[in-house]
Order: C-alpha cells, then structure tokens, then sequence
C-alpha cells in the first residue's frame, strides 16, 4: 500500500544501511538502484544520497536479511531474499512520514550467471519505486502548505498545539519543560531506532515519550512502527488515538492519510 502523501516534496535524500558487514557491498548495489527507480518514476526535482541543504524528504532503507535457500523441506541455493525497513521522514521538520517492509526475492533461476542476490535487490529497488509512484511522487509537484500559526496565549502552549493530551481539553496545564525534555529526547530516540531497524527500541522509545507527555507526535510514531511490524489493527488504534490529541492541521492531515491508507490497505 502507499506510505504517504509525497504530492508537495521537490527533492527527496535516500540512505541506504545494514548492520551486516557481509552485506555492505549489496548496500551499494541497492542504493544504486533506488535511486535509478526514483529518477525513472517519480517527478522529484532531485534525487540523490544527503547534501549540504536538506531535502525535502529523507527516505531511509535498511537491509535487515540477506538469505539464501529458502528453508523449508526443500531449498534451493540458487533463490535469494532480501529484506528490508522503509522510513520516509519529513526533511523540513524531522517527523516521521511513513514506513513499509519490503522483500526482495529472487526467481530460483541462474540467468547470466547473474548472483540471485542482485536479482532479490532489482525487486526491492522496483517495489520501492512503484511504492513511493503510489504515494504520489509522480507528475507535477504541487504546492506546499503553509505551516499553521502556532496559537496564542490562552489557547494552549506551541507543544500542546502539536498533539498534546491535555491541549484537547483546553483547560489543564501545559507539561513542565524538564519532562516535554525528557519526551522529546526519547521521541528522537526513538526516531534513530527505527532508521537502524531496531523496532522493538523505537516502539519502547516512542510509548515512553507518550507516557511521559501524550503527544499526538509520539502516538502517531507509535502508529507508524506498529505499521512496519504489520500490526494493522493496533495501529489503526494508535492513529486514531493521536486524531484526538488536537494535533495541528499538518499533523492531523499526516494522520488522516496513514488512517485512510491503513483501512484500504491492499
């Protein structure tokens, strides 16, 4: 299914990572070739690996497997898979976009003497293309919405316009700043954990953050990585959660696009 709306982002940074030194070199070959795909398919005004200015969009690949055989009764030395963790980040603010899992899985035929492992990344690579093609990063760009007014004094404090619990009554006070410290601080943990693929990390990270302040930032992240672990009725639940947390029109135009895309999922 789609990951986001990319319909407003001009440029787009990817990186590739892995944690197995065995599979450094196939990072190179996929990075190569996402952003092949991206360049064929998507109507970015560029694509590249991180520069100086940020980008309007960062996409974060890992690979977490590389296999060989199969398993099962009977294997086959000639099928490779390829397995990894997309997480789109907003370039401009830092917040999380969107996540997916994607398997690269190679025919189980020698072609070429071609090795099954550049095949299995073709397939990632073309899955990531047509994924983010979904998500509307083809055809013109169109504009971008003007950040929201943070609101005034006896609305509720700038971090309570972000998705705070308690701004939704409009009445308790807003968190001291030690604790909105000490959330932010595990929410960007939390950020770092799941760029590394450290799902369980992130999810720990992320619902100590909401614990400590109900953000309808964190609980969206909560969403976001019950999504990567293809968990769709609980994050549905932590979606909607974060909906009714008061979050700025941008967030709660993010939001409603992940609900929406989770009820349709295909």
């Amino acid at each position: 299914m789609p990951v986001a709306n990319l319909q407003s982002y001009r440029t787009v940074s990817l990186r590739v990572h892995t944690a197995a030194f065995a599979s450094q070199g196939q990072a190179v070959i996929l990075e190569n070739a996402v952003l092949a795909k991206l360049r064929q398919q998507c109507g970015f005004e560029q694509v590249g690996p991180p520069g100086a200015t940020p980008a309007d969009v960062v996409l974060d690949l890992n690979i977490t497997n590389i296999g060989r055989g199969g398993g099962g009764f009977i294997s086959n030395p000639n099928l490779a898979t390829v397995d990894t963790l997309l997480v789109l980040t907003d370039g401009q603010d830092g917040e999380l976009l969107g996540t997916s899992r994607i398997r690269g899985k190679s025919s189980g035929m020698i072609i070429n003497s071609s090795q099954p492992e550049g095949e299995a990344i073709e397939v990632v690579a073309k899955t990531v293309g047509d994924l983010l093609a979904k998500s509307g990063c083809g055809g013109p760009r169109i504009a971008r919405a003007t950040p929201p007014v943070p609101p005034g004094p006896g609305a509720g404090s700038a971090s309570e316009g972000a998705g705070s619990g308690s701004a939704s009554e409009g009445s308790a006070a807003p968190p001291d700043d030690a604790r909105r410290a000490e959330a932010e601080k595990l929410n960007e943990q939390g950020k770092e954990k799941l760029y590394s693929a450290d799902i369980p990390g992130a999810m720990a990270a992320f619902q100590q953050a909401n614990t400590l302040v109900p953000d309808a930032r964190y609980a969206f992240n909560l969403c976001l990585v019950l999504g990567a672990q293809e968990q769709w009725d609980n994050a549905i639940v932590a979606c909607r959660q974060a909906r009714g947390m008061n979050p700025q029109p941008t967030l709660a135009a993010k939001i409603d696009t992940r609900l929406n895309l989770l009820q349709h999922r295909q």
